[in-house]
């Protein structure tokens, strides 16, 4: 079975709109209505509903357990979308702050994909690097790339970091993490739901607390995009060939 059709029903992510042009310059044909297509791509995060009306076609989305291929879940697109979840961590920062990163003392906690992207691109730029994560593997990793390492339970003591960098999404700054933290330190909050931070408590203290989910679709649209079409050529070339 060969695809060669496509469309996309929403196309309110703009990474689709550079996701379609670039199947369009590996060949593939855009139509714009779905009895045509040989195949759908969906936006990051599909949502059931959207799966409606698309019964015997082949669908491409972005996160969830569906019917079809979640491209989502290819490594090669993870480790990309680390480097640019990490570049826009980066970004974001510079934005909310008139610190340079260089010389800064920045707390990085967990230690998956972004997390070990945002630590390369962090001491390129030369920031001195604590890594917060529970697994023994990530204790070795971290500390082979240079960073220090601690653990959870001491994230209650007090320091004097000037970054902190949360991937954990689920609740490890609470009262006594957060009043562990300067009052001028920059926070932010890279997890998807819930994120990692009391936010009540945060903002009672006075905490720049930011949110830093999605970043690949803030900063970097385009090249978001035509990662999310490469993966799909990628499934493509190696499933339907």
């Amino acid at each position: 079975m060969k695809l060669k059709t496509f469309t996309i029903p929403y196309l309110t992510d703009e990474r689709l709109e550079y996701a379609k042009e670039y199947l369009a310059d590996k060949g593939y044909v855009y139509v714009d209505n779905i009895s045509s297509a040989d195949f759908i791509i969906l936006p990051i995060p599909a949502k059931e509903y959207m799966f409606e009306n698309l019964e015997g076609k082949t669908v491409f989305y972005g996160m969830g357990d569906y019917k079809g291929f979640d491209y989502n879940k290819i490594r090669s697109f993870l480790l990309e979308n680390a480097f640019l979840t990490s570049e826009g961590a980066i970004a974001l920062y510079k934005e909310n702050s008139n610190m340079s990163i260089y010389n800064s003392k920045v707390l990085i906690t967990g230690y998956g994909r972004i997390a070990q992207a945002l630590h390369k691109a962090l001491s390129a730029l030369g920031a001195d690097v604590t890594v917060c994560s529970r697994s023994k593997e990530s204790t070795v990793l971290s500390r082979f790339n240079g960073a220090k390492h601690i653990t959870f339970d001491e994230l209650s003591i007090k320091n004097d970091y000037d970054i902190v960098f949360n991937t954990v999404p689920h609740i490890i700054f609470t009262k006594a993490e957060l009043d562990a933290l300067d009052s001028d330190i920059t926070l932010i909050d890279l997890a998807s739901f819930p994120g990692g931070v009391d936010t009540l408590y945060a903002k009672s203290k006075g905490i720049k607390l930011i949110d830093g989910k999605r970043l690949p679709s803030r900063y970097s649209k385009k090249t978001a995009g035509y990662l999310i079409g490469k993966t799909i050529h990628q499934i493509i070339k190696e499933d339907f060939s």
